[in-house]
């Protein structure tokens, strides 16, 4: 028997390296990933929070077939979730006592390695190390060098000669993108396309330590995201979406299906394979670009749970849509927004409507939501209704 236990958080560490993130930003985002899981987690599953939800969100998630009452949280303190966890020792042993626990992290650390082997459980992920690895975007170039894979013109620069570089790759391709070795949701992203972008850059740069690759930027026709779940025998294909990202290149969710060629796929198929070889383990996501001249590169992986993982846990059959942060009125509880939203909520009967999620960003007036259609001019029809809510 198996017992699933859910623990997403993310350490301040993490969001640091992104350069330029604020302070703000960044405790937001450490309150709202935690009850993500519960959108990946089954009726008799456990899952980890820091706080307990809001009541009638958790029984409508219940109702509609999503989540789990099971809901541990730590009496300990500490800067991550994860570090509470291991400063809980009645927690500890509550967890040791389940049978055969798998640990499902946000992404593999050090900490979640240290509660499996405390509790007796197995991660699904590979090791801290060979996780955060995989996670650069460093790590990335070589290894499709490595695989014989192609990719973009690119130097790699730091925060001293990252300047010089640029330039030199400015004059020669006119348009260009600067990658931080560490992104999340989009962060650490630059796309360089004039005088003011390059500005903004230097300016958003000044006291990072990271280091950078620089490459010439493409006229896009897709950007695809490819999942696959990877344990120790099998590599399950969890699907294709298309990225959706604004000009900046800003990540503002998934749409599904991706109308992207079938050979990224195929190139999807071989990295990871080939991570699998090396001994990578847990959610993998690769994400593309298919260039205007018919070019395809992999441009990210992602070793670690992705922002579609939820839309395609949630929905298998039909259309649907991702959006992230989606504004509203100040200051909501759940029984608000399921007011607003009213008829268009979704409905676990029909299959069809919008899915609220990460409603710790209500009280900055934000939230997410999975939106889920019949067709791609239903879930457009739902889109547009939110957007002409207060």
């Amino acid at each position: 028997m198996t017992t699933n236990v859910f623990i997403h958080t993310l350490e301040n560490s993490m969001l640091k390296v992104t350069a330029g993130n604020s302070v703000a930003l960044s405790q937001s985002v450490l309150n709202e990933y935690p009850e993500r899981a519960f959108l990946l987690a089954k009726s008799n599953d456990f899952i980890i929070l820091d706080h307990f939800p809001d009541q009638n969100y958790l029984d409508y998630l219940i109702e509609i077939g999503v989540g789990t009452r099971n809901i541990l949280i730590p009496s300990a303190q500490g800067d991550s979730l994860s570090e509470r966890v291991l400063k809980d020792k009645e927690l500890l042993n509550f967890l040791q006592s389940l049978n055969g626990v798998v640990l499902h992290p946000y992404m593999s650390t050090q900490a979640e390695s240290q509660i499996a082997q405390l509790i007796n459980a197995t991660v699904n992920g590979s090791s801290p190390d060979f996780t955060k690895e995989v996670n650069n975007k460093l790590f990335l170039v070589k290894f499709i060098e490595k695989i014989g894979g192609v990719l973009p013109e690119y130097e790699i620069a730091n925060a001293q000669n990252v300047v010089e570089i640029a330039k030199k790759f400015q004059k020669k391709y006119g348009k260009i993108i600067i990658i931080g070795e560490h992104t999340y949701a989009g962060l650490a992203v630059w796309p360089i396309k004039n005088k003011k972008a390059f500005e903004n850059f230097q300016a958003k740069i000044q006291d990072c330590e990271t280091q950078f690759l620089i490459e010439k930027l493409y006229d896009v026709l897709y950007s695809p995201n490819v999942q696959y779940q990877i344990n120790d025998k099998t590599i399950k294909f969890l699907g294709m979406t298309e990225q959706i990202l604004d000009k900046n290149l800003e990540h503002h969710g998934n749409s599904y299906p991706s109308l992207a060629s079938s050979r990224i796929k195929e190139n999807a198929n071989h990295i990871a394979n080939e991570l699998k070889l090396q001994g990578y383990r847990g959610l993998l996501g690769i994400d593309f670009i298919e260039t205007t001249e018919g070019k395809i590169f992999a441009v990210d992986i992602n070793g670690r749970v992705n922002a579609s993982t939820f839309g395609l846990n949630i929905n298998r059959k039909k259309p649907f849509i991702t959006l992230t942060h989606i504004k509203i009125v100040k200051k909501l509880n759940f029984i608000d927004l399921k007011e607003i939203l009213g008829v268009n909520i979704f409905d676990s009967q029909t299959g069809t409507g919008i899915l609220p999620y990460n409603l710790g960003f209500l009280e900055l007036g934000h939230f997410s939501a999975i939106i889920i259609g019949n067709s791609e001019e239903e879930c457009k029809e739902y889109l547009d209704c939110l957007k002409n809510k207060p």
